[in-house]
C-alpha cells in the first residue's frame, strides 16, 4: 500500500514540475518579439483559431533547414505540452468559460513557441547564406 502511495505522489511531483517547466519554456518565448519575416504568421496565432496553429507552425519548421544541433528537443516538449492540454480541452468541454479560455490561451503560447523557433531558424539560416555565419554549429 505505501509502494503505491509514493508511485502516485512521485507520478503527481513529475507531472506537476513538467507542467511548470513547459510553462517556463513558453513564457521565455513570450518574451522575444518575432522578426517582420514571422511577424504575420505571430498575428495569424493571435486570431481565434490559434490554438490549433501548432502544426501549421510545425509543418513550416520542417521545411526550414535546422543549422542548430539538438533544437527540437525544446519543441518536442512543447508540443507534448500542446498534446496534454488538448487532451484536458477534451475532457472538459463543457467546463466553464475561464477554464476554456486558459488552455485556448496555452494552446496559442505553445504555437507561438514554435513561431519563435521558426523566426530564430529564418535569421540563422538567412545569416549563414549571407555568410555572416562560416560554421553551421556555433
Amino acid at each position: 500500500m505505501h509502494e503505491f502511495l509514493v508511485l502516485v505522489l512521485a507520478s503527481v511531483l513529475t507531472a506537476y514540475l513538467c507542467i511548470r517547466y513547459w510553462r517556463a519554456m513558453l513564457w521565455s518565448a513570450s518574451q522575444h518579439r518575432l522578426s517582420e519575416a514571422t511577424r504575420e504568421l505571430g498575428a495569424w496565432i493571435d486570431d481565434y483559431q490559434g490554438e490549433k496553429s501548432l502544426a501549421t507552425v510545425c509543418a513550416l519548421l520542417k521545411l526550414c533547414p535546422n543549422l542548430d544541433r539538438g533544437g527540437n528537443r525544446t519543441l518536442v516538449a512543447v508540443r507534448t505540452y500542446d498534446r496534454v492540454l488538448k487532451i484536458g480541452q477534451g475532457i472538459l468541454q463543457s467546463a466553464s468559460g475561464n477554464v476554456a479560455r486558459w488552455l485556448a490561451a496555452e494552446r496559442k503560447a505553445c504555437a507561438y513557441f514554435a513561431a519563435v523557433l521558426l523566426d530564430r531558424r529564418i535569421t540563422r539560416t538567412s545569416e549563414w547564406y549571407a555568410g555572416q555565419i562560416t560554421d553551421p554549429s556555433v
